[in-house]
């Protein structure tokens, strides 16, 4: 993880090479599942399905937008809400989290930062989603939210994917939507 969150400065020039990087990612987030573990659906599922509901401006930045969490895990809201009352979440989220982010981002070959209008929409599909997951697919006795702490989830319901799957259809988004992995869908 260190090599992550030091400044970026040469990118890997060939596109084999940026492949190489994303497919490790891919393998990593495949294996990862949601709410620290209480749900089958995967970190690279999730990934994959936000980017599928966003517009294809924003598709590639919520393809990335949990890519950090092969280095840091899956932390679940609880766990962050209580990290921001004790005012560890922000120092966490800009030391590690966003190096990290931005890392793959610059990779990618998307704009650092993220546009405001994407960070807005890629949030908001990120929040339903979570409404998706929990309502279909986390063990209630394990994870206990309020509705007051979920969106609307969306009408279908969701079936966790193999580790396999997650990994082939991620990458396959990878050659899709991201500009420097050869994406003609990235905005």
């Amino acid at each position: 993880m260190l090599e992550l969150i030091t400044p970026t400065q040469n990118l890997p020039p060939s596109l084999e090479e940026r492949l190489e990087i994303f497919r490790r990612q891919a393998a990593g987030l495949a294996c990862i599942r949601r709410w620290n573990g209480a749900c089958e659906v995967t970190v690279a599922q999730h990934c994959v399905q936000a980017c599928d509901l966003v517009s294809s401006q924003a598709a590639g930045y919520a393809l990335l937008h949990d890519i950090e969490e092969f280095d840091t895990g899956d932390i679940i809201t609880p766990v962050k809400n209580t990290l921001r009352r004790l005012g560890v979440w922000q120092r966490f989220e800009i030391e590690i989290v966003l190096p990290i982010r931005r890392h793959f981002t610059l990779v990618a070959g998307l704009d650092w930062p993220w546009p405001q209008a994407v960070l807005h929409e890629v949030h908001e599909i990120d929040q339903r989603l979570k409404a998706t997951e929990y309502r279909d697919c986390v063990d209630p006795s394990l994870v206990r939210l309020s509705a007051g702490d979920l969106a609307e989830p969306f009408d279908d319901y969701m079936l966790p994917w193999s580790a396999i799957k997650a990994e082939r259809v991620f990458m396959a988004r990878v050659r899709r939507v991201l500009p420097a992995l050869g994406g003609c869908d990235a905005g």
